[in-house]
């Protein structure tokens, strides 16, 4: 008898996919949570997973899934992507292949569906398996930076005492003079703005995206997607091609002023090094090594320009 049995996530078993995240990643959320979060523009309202069983017990110990997304190229054409999230496994199942079996099959599923772009912004602990086993490429690393804010811990009270409500309401009080007009256009990746490749950020995708507390906003003549959880979080940002030092010093003082009036303890970026972004702010901020991006392409055409994929705070499956 196999050791282990396979499922799709499916509605039916998202509380097991629920259980394992909390017992490994230690994160309490909920199945409407993964209900919203799997069902991109582009997932034909299915969820793209597998669930790995122990064939003994029946205990579920080891996820992979996937969100289809697209991408958008420098030359404005779009191109159907893959992001590879939730990768966990109980600690006393590792080692036994269990999660390149799932990854394989989400690959083949997706490639045979006319894929050809596949991504993963993983954790040192994932590098290995993802380059070795799968054939992935470690194009780098992206990089963060956090700036500390003194102000009364409102939003992490709210969260701790799992009453988030009470901050919405408070956040969308206080920072509605920030808030961009809600008939506002969608703002643009900056990653292909700056010659990359990056997933398309367009009306459709910023709908999926309302499943957090996050705006976009509009200051210092600078447009910015930020998420308001466990600190401001700055999912990308329009800076102007000829942007000054002293507008983006405008802008990060009226960041921190909208972070400490809504009781957010931190401002954390993330994004390529050589971003504009990142480069500005790596003139003013201690720049620290973050996640790892991995890339995959079996497409001709596709495969020489992995290097050129880009990702920022935004793209996180989390934001």
């Amino acid at each position: 008898m196999e050791a282990y049995h396979f499922k799709r996530i499916e509605p039916d078993n998202l509380a097991d996919l629920v259980f394992l995240v909390r017992k490994v990643a230690k994160k309490r959320l909920s199945t409407d949570y993964y209900h919203k979060k799997y069902n991109t523009p582009w997932a034909s309202g299915q969820y793209h997973g597998w669930l790995a069983y122990d064939a003994q017990n029946g205990q579920v110990v080891s996820v992979a899934a996937a969100l289809p997304l697209r991408a958008e190229l420098p030359d404005g054409r779009q191109v159907p992507l893959t992001q590879m999230i939730e990768t966990f496994t109980l600690p006393e199942h590792r080692g036994r292949g269990l999660m390149t079996q799932m990854v394989n099959k989400i690959l083949s599923e997706h490639k045979e569906n006319g894929t050809p772009l596949f991504f993963g912004l993983l954790n040192q602990n994932n590098v290995h398996g993802f380059v070795k086993k799968l054939g992935f490429t470690h194009t780098g690393k992206m990089v963060y930076f956090q700036l500390k804010i003194n102000t009364f811990p409102l939003e992490a009270l709210c969260r701790r005492c799992h009453v988030p409500g009470l901050f919405h309401w408070w956040a969308n009080r206080v920072l509605a003079p920030f808030f961009a007009p809600s008939d506002a256009p969608p703002l643009g990746n900056a990653v292909v703005r700056e010659g990359g490749i990056g997933v398309l950020h367009d009306e459709l995708f910023f709908k999926y995206k309302s499943f957090t507390f996050n705006k976009l906003c509009r200051f210092s003549g600078i447009d910015a997607w930020l998420k308001f959880e466990s600190g401001l979080l700055v999912g990308d940002v329009g800076l102007p091609s000829n942007c000054t030092e002293a507008q983006l010093d405008e802008w990060l003082a009226t960041l921190q002023l909208m972070a400490r009036r809504a009781g957010l303890k931190q401002i954390l970026f993330q994004t390529h090094p050589q971003s504009q972004l990142g480069q500005m702010l790596s003139t003013r901020y201690e720049s620290k090594p973050s996640w790892s991006v991995c890339c995959l392409s079996d497409d001709e055409e596709m495969r020489p320009l992995l290097d050129k994929m880009r990702f920022g705070y935004g793209d996180f499956e989390t934001f």
